[in-house]
């Protein structure tokens, strides 16, 4: 009988090894982002990013000096949605989340966002081995929220309105739980109040909402009021 106890709490011991080690060597969003290449992230080295990870673990607080000797702070450090969100300067934000294709293939998503003063971002995919990969992500341009429900005004020219939503300023965010990225248009703000009056109410006003399918992110119908 002590025999087969000492059998079981052996085996019992091994299988908890063996959690435990797979645990530790998982990779997790936080070893991801500390070990991400400098290239990726030039304003914080590898010892700024473990050290931000740590500050905010020990409750020391969510910022750091980074190299520009200016300050960068932890907004959002979610290991469950495996989503880190870090202001790299006063003026610009990088979101980093992990995603699984359709495989069950992990990848990483990265998307930098620069407000100057307009917000606009733009998204890249690696594998974990910090290689680009091939994820298709086509940009929504300002015309993307053009409300086809509302006619254009006879006093307003259909291609003067075009015209003026030449030039889009689209920011990024990844949604935590279901990984989707979501698109807000802030192109309005780069109009003159006279001509944005006219335009605003041409336009929705909720944010275009990407699901990734395969290795393509795909638009989600919006929702009728």
């Amino acid at each position: 009988m002590k025999k087969l106890l000492s059998k079981q709490n052996n085996f019992l011991l091994f299988c908890s090894l063996i959690w435990i080690s797979q645990n530790l060597s998982a990779q997790t969003i936080e070893k991801y982002y500390v070990n991400m290449p400098d290239g990726l992230n030039p304003t914080l080295s590898k010892q700024n990013r473990l050290e931000l990870l740590e500050y905010h673990k020990a409750g020391q607080g969510d910022s750091i000096t980074n190299r520009f000797g200016n300050k960068s702070f932890l907004l959002s450090m979610d290991t469950i949605n495996q989503l880190v969100v870090v202001k790299s300067t006063a003026s610009s934000t990088l979101e980093m989340k992990v995603l699984n294709l359709s495989d069950n293939t992990p990848s990483i998503g990265i998307i930098r966002t620069v407000c100057g003063p307009i917000c606009q971002s733009m998204v890249e995919f690696y594998d974990t081995a910090w290689l680009a990969i091939p994820i298709q992500f086509n940009m929504p341009k300002a015309t993307d929220w053009l409300d086809d429900t509302n006619s254009i005004p006879e006093n307003v020219d259909r291609q003067w309105v075009l015209n003026i939503l030449e030039n889009s300023f689209i920011s990024l965010s990844f949604q935590p739980a279901s990984g989707m990225i979501i698109a807000k248009n802030n192109s309005l703000e780069f109009i003159g109040e006279v001509d944005r009056k006219l335009i605003e109410p041409l336009m929705k006003d909720k944010p275009l909402l990407f699901l990734l399918e395969g290795r393509k992110w795909v638009q989600l119908p919006q929702k009728k009021p």
